[in-house]
């Protein structure tokens, strides 16, 4: 890779690009905002602050390696003045009579290159800052050193006016003038040493103003952001069908809408098959309303409502096994059908929750057969005939 490089997204990139909660992230996915196929190397690095710019081999490797970009191919035209062996691109046009395209006018900077210049700011800033306090606490440093000395140097005076009282007594002008003289010196020293504790304190509360400030943009960019996510989920027509579910209980706006992407809508009309025994398949699906009837064997062993789910050991068991059961619509239903491998490509943070509903479902269905169990068992202890003797 060179400045001069241009690097293009490739399909997937642009689909993992519009996906809110994609498996690119951070840094990575600031930087793939700002590759447009037009823009080299070398114009993305002043587009980005230091803390980026540091790490930008890193992260076009793990763009490459993930097939997010590629880099883009040189035109016939850039390499027509090596084959025709002119010697700048001026002359070869000039050859050509081609006259230069008049430049076109700069774009107006999207919310990825105003976030990176905003942010390349207040670095230079907290580096100035940063530069000026390092500055102080050496100057501090040189006038505690001149302090020490000049305590030293008090000291053997001090030690030399005991020992030399005589010699004192006969220049006891010389001896005062010095004295004075050092003694100023330690007030102006010390006047000093407390005017640079107030610049240190004045720049340490610089420090905690910008702090606080970059804090409070990115609380207020997280709250806009909520915002217009909320008011997109109430827009979609499921919205307010699947929030009421229990499945999507811990499901935020962002996470149930992208939900709705990956999953697909069934309607069932009343007595449809939709599973049966022995079909191989890993899709689970979701009652949104209506009910289905699991049948093993011609007898029905559950009936499952809206809210609750089927269909979900080949996703829990990361394997293919063959449907167990046949389960067919006992009124009419629409269902969500969801793929494990969508579930898969999403965000960490989705496919917790998604795992965590299935779990609690399974937790609940076993509770229900314990409580039958126990059930059938108490009957079957006390069945007339069968009392203890």
């Amino acid at each position: 890779m060179t400045k001069s490089t241009i690097y293009v997204r490739t399909d997937q990139g642009n689909t993992l690009l519009g996906v809110p909660y994609g498996n690119v992230s951070g840094d990575a996915r600031r930087l793939l905002e700002l590759i447009d196929g037009g823009t080299s190397v070398e114009a993305i690095i002043d587009k980005v602050p230091p803390s980026v710019q540091i790490r930008l081999d890193e992260i076009f490797a793990q763009l490459l390696a993930e097939d997010l970009i590629a880099e883009k191919p040189l035109t016939d035209y850039a390499a027509a003045p090596e084959v025709s062996g002119y010697a700048n691109q001026e002359q070869y046009q000039q050859t050509l009579q081609i006259t230069p395209r008049p430049m076109e006018a700069e774009p107006p900077p999207n919310d990825a290159e105003k976030e990176s210049r905003r942010r390349i700011e207040l670095e230079q800033e907290l580096a100035e800052v940063r530069a000026q306090l390092d500055a102080t606490r050496a100057r501090q440093r040189e006038v505690e050193a001149v302090c020490r000395k000049l305590e030293r140097q008090v000291t053997d005076f001090e030690q030399g006016k005991q020992s030399g009282i005589d010699e004192n007594m006969q220049q006891p002008a010389v001896k005062a003038e010095a004295g004075i003289r050092l003694q100023d010196s330690l007030d102006n020293l010390n006047q000093l040493n407390q005017e640079l504790n107030n610049r240190q304190l004045i720049l340490d509360n610089t420090l905690k103003l910008r702090s606080f400030q970059m804090q409070l943009n990115a609380t207020q960019h997280h709250s806009e952001a909520d915002a217009d996510e909320k008011k997109e989920a109430y827009s979609h027509p499921h919205y307010k069908k699947l929030r009421v579910l229990e499945f999507f209980k811990g499901f935020a706006n962002a996470e149930l809408l992208h939900f709705l992407t990956i999953a697909k809508w069934q309607n069932v009309r009343s007595g449809e098959i939709i599973l049966n025994e022995g079909d191989v398949g890993m899709p689970f699906f979701i009652i949104v309303t209506g009910s289905v009837k699991v049948i093993k064997n011609t007898q029905v062993l559950a009936c499952l409502g809206w809210g609750e789910f089927f269909g979900e050991f080949a996703y829990l068991s990361e394997h293919e096994p063959l449907r167990s059961a046949q389960v067919a619509a006992e009124t009419d239903c629409e269902l969500l059908v969801v793929e494990p491998m969508d579930v898969e490509f999403s965000s960490i943070q989705m496919r917790l929750h998604v795992v965590e509903a299935l779990l609690r479902g399974q937790v609940k269905r076993a509770l229900l057969s314990s409580r039958r169990i126990d059930s059938l068992l108490n009957h079957l202890d006390f069945t007339p005939g069968n009392e203890p003797l």
